[in-house]
Order: structure tokens, then C-alpha cells, then sequence
């Protein structure tokens, strides 16, 4: 296989790719086979199985390790490309020279990273019982969550060796050009102003949900729907308000424009991006870190601190996004 386009970042990321998805092949016939016999073994089969586990649980652990690194370095890396590709000014135009691969596997950027994190917190809870109790849980999320981390290694090979430096279309030309969701007035008020005072009031609430979550669990089910209310106001909210205000660029819109010309933006994302997770990781704990006594009460304990992270970075993150647009005001 050879690349069209080479640099230290695409060797690197070819290098984690072949690595994940050759270390993810080599244990998933030892994570089923513990997984199917765990229930139903004697006690000398289980210290077998849990021999077996160790070298699982530290080859998967490393596979998932890389996975959640290479998110951030395929950005780095497509990112380092601009300059290669005629006609790109950003990511945008990068994507637009493989569309079908780059934009149709963007979402499983930011998804599968939160179910890797929920596996390695899983893996925390079991590290602090006594008697690994979530070793078939956790072998049972590996073997389900392993179509998904072939696919992403396999699609990383696949961009990285078809990426050619073909003319493309820039950021302008494209989003830039479409029709704006958002009305310019609401009821003779900016509609972007509309826009940005319901997307923060919206965060503060989930903030204070979470908070409230984090000490009566019944609350737990709103922040939730919150949370993916506020996936899709996030994207409107990045590319009709946050992108033209904080750029000092009111007719543009593409987003990552605003993390390449005010990189420090993408702290406020990350941050955003953890307390968006925090609800999906507490579900997962609760449907599969619950075996015995000890593993409840770890994980009732770990459930409380992620929310309590979560509604704390939450406020964090609104108060970044507000300094960020007072200073391009100023």
C-alpha cells in the first residue's frame, strides 16, 4: 500500500491503525471464549479463564488506548494537509478530496471515543474490586464494540492511502453559500442573538441538571435527553453564531475555520464534548458495572463523580465561550 500523499502524520496514523486492528484480531477469540465459559465454568476453569483475562484485558486496554489517540492525531494529520491540497483552506476542503470516506465516518470520530472511555471506565471499576467482577461484562463490550473499531482502523487505511492532491472546493464556496437556518430577525430581535442566548441558557440548565443528577439519580434520564438536544443546537449554534462572531467574520461560517484561527476554542469543545459523554458513560456503568455488592457500590461512587465533572465543566465551558466572545467584541 502506498501513499499519495506522505507525511510523518499519515505514517503515524498508519502505523496506530495497523496496530489496533492487528492487536483487536489477535485477542477476540480469547474475550469470546472467556465470555461464553465465565457463567458457566468451575472454579479451576474460572482461574483459568482469569489467567487468559489478564493478557485480554492489557491487549485490549492498549487497543482502545490507541484508538482514543489517533481521533485527536487523524485531525492533526488531515489538518497538515491543507497546504497539499489545491483549493483547500482548511479541513473542509480536505474532506471535500475524499467525501464519501471523510465526511460519512466524521460522526464515528466522536462517538466511538466515548464508548472506548465507558470500556476503560468500566475497566477502573473492576480494577478496585477485589475479584474482577466485570470480567465477562467487560469481554462482552470488547466483542461488541469491535466491528467498530475494525471499521475505524479500516477506514483510516482507506483515506489515508486514496487521498490524492486533487483540486477541491474551499470552506467559502461551500457552507458559506447554503441558506441560513436561522432567521435574521425573531421578533425584531437578532435571530443569531436568539440563537446564542437559548443555546447558553440550555448548557446552564444542563450544568445545574447535572449537579442535581449527581446526588438524585432520577434526574439522570433528563440530563440525557439534554444532552442530545444539545448535540444538534451545538452544530447550529457553532456555525451560525460562534464561528462568524468569534472570527470577526459575519458572512462566514465554517467551523473548522474557528478551531484552526482561534485554536484555544477547541478547549471549550473538548470540555463540552466530556460533559456530553458523562450521561451515556453513567449509563453504561449502571447497565454493566453493577455484579455484587462491592462493584454497586464502586460504581454508584464513580456515577456520582462523573456527573459532578460534568456539571462543573459544564460552567466552565459556557464561561470560556463568553470570554471568547466578549474579547473578539472588544
Amino acid at each position: 500500500m502506498a501513499f499519495l500523499i506522505v507525511t510523518f502524520g499519515t505514517l503515524i496514523m498508519l502505523l496506530f491503525s495497523i496496530l489496533a486492528a492487528g492487536l483487536a484480531m489477535l485477542v477476540f477469540e480469547k474475550a469470546l471464549r472467556i465470555f461464553r465459559w465465565w457463567s458457566k465454568a468451575d472454579e479451576e476453569e474460572r482461574y483459568e479463564l482469569e489467567k487468559e483475562f489478564y493478557l485480554t484485558y492489557a491487549v485490549v486496554y492498549i487497543v482502545f488506548a490507541i484508538r482514543m489517540f489517533a481521533v485527536p492525531l487523524y485531525f492533526w494529520t488531515m489538518q497538515t494537509l491543507v497546504s497539499m491540497i489545491p483549493g483547500a483552506m482548511c479541513l473542509w476542503g480536505v474532506f471535500n478530496a475524499l467525501p464519501a470516506l471523510c465526511w460519512s465516518t466524521l460522526a464515528l470520530k466522536f462517538a466511538l471515543p466515548v464508548l472506548c472511555s465507558g470500556w476503560l471506565i468500566l475497566a477502573r471499576i473492576n480494577q478496585r474490586a477485589k475479584r474482577n467482577p466485570l470480567i465477562r461484562n467487560l469481554m462482552g463490550l470488547y466483542i461488541a464494540l469491535s466491528p467498530l473499531l475494525m471499521v475505524d482502523s479500516l477506514v483510516d487505511l482507506m483515506i489515508l492511502s486514496r487521498l490524492n492532491p486533487v483540486q477541491v472546493a474551499c470552506c467559502t464556496s461551500a457552507i458559506d453559500v447554503w441558506p441560513r437556518p436561522i432567521p435574521p430577525l425573531v421578533l425584531g430581535i437578532s435571530g443569531q442573538l436568539v440563537l446564542l442566548v437559548s443555546y447558553l441558557a440550555l448548557w446552564t440548565a444542563y450544568g445545574l441538571l447535572c449537579h442535581v443528577a449527581s446526588r438524585k439519580p432520577i434526574f439522570e434520564w433528563a440530563a440525557r435527553a439534554s444532552s442530545l438536544a444539545l448535540i444538534l443546537m451545538s452544530i447550529f449554534t457553532v456555525t451560525e453564531v460562534l464561528t462568524p462572531w468569534i472570527l470577526n467574520l459575519p458572512l462566514h461560517h465554517c467551523p473548522f475555520c474557528l478551531f484552526y484561527l482561534a485554536p484555544t476554542s477547541i478547549v471549550f469543545f473538548a470540555t463540552l464534548w466530556f460533559s456530553m459523554a458523562v450521561p451515556w458513560w453513567t449509563l453504561l456503568t449502571a447497565k454493566l458495572g453493577r455484579t455484587d455488592a462491592e462493584s454497586g457500590e464502586r460504581e454508584s461512587k464513580l456515577r456520582r463523580d462523573l456527573w459532578t465533572a460534568a456539571s462543573l465543566l459544564t460552567i466552565i465551558s459556557v464561561a470560556l465561550i463568553v470570554t471568547h466572545l466578549i474579547v473578539a467584541a472588544a
